[in-house]
């Protein structure tokens, strides 16, 4: 099995322990408070949620796979090394650089109404946020479920009750 292969099944396969999630709860103390306090001061948010039915369901399981599953997969999994193995600041750095970057990208590629959100700095402070966070609690368990579940709450919350865009 290729190295990359060999990262993606162990961030897959590692569940975290019970000091894996006491770290966890202990990161999201600090990070989505922060999160939130940006989106509503940016003005990316507000308390409008959709109404319930198909598209809303649709919305909640799709979110799970993609942007949650795939980009944890893309910018934790590939881009971090798991516990134990050295760390270095330009690490961290590329890996929340590139997560940042690939908002304004999809922007670029898909068009609205993503694209004037994607590009505004609010919204990149918030990214930039979620990022060092969701890099945080993979470093902390060795399991990138922890941060598909935080991203995907983030995504689905905003969208689904904060007014977020929905494509």
């Amino acid at each position: 099995m290729s190295r990359v292969g060999r990262r993606l099944r162990a961030a897959l396969g590692t569940w975290p322990d019970a000091h894996g999630w006491r770290r966890v709860g202990f990161e999201l103390l600090w990070g989505l408070p922060l999160v939130a306090l940006l989106a509503f001061a940016a003005g990316l948010a507000r308390f409008d949620p959709m109404a319930f039915g198909p598209q809303w369901l649709a919305l909640f399981f799709g979110l799970m796979l993609v942007p949650a599953l795939g980009e944890e997969l893309a910018f934790r999994a590939l881009l971090v090394p798991p516990p134990g193995r050295p760390f270095a600041p330009w690490q961290w750095a590329i890996a929340v650089g590139a997560f940042i970057l690939w908002h304004p990208l999809q922007a670029l590629i898909f068009g609205p109404p993503w694209s004037a959100i994607f590009l505004a700095p609010g919204f990149l402070a918030i990214v930039a946020v979620l990022g060092s966070l969701l890099v945080r609690l993979y470093r902390a368990t060795g399991s990138i479920w922890p941060c598909v579940l935080v991203h995907w709450s983030v995504v689905a919350g905003w969208k689904l009750l904060f007014a977020g865009p929905i494509g």
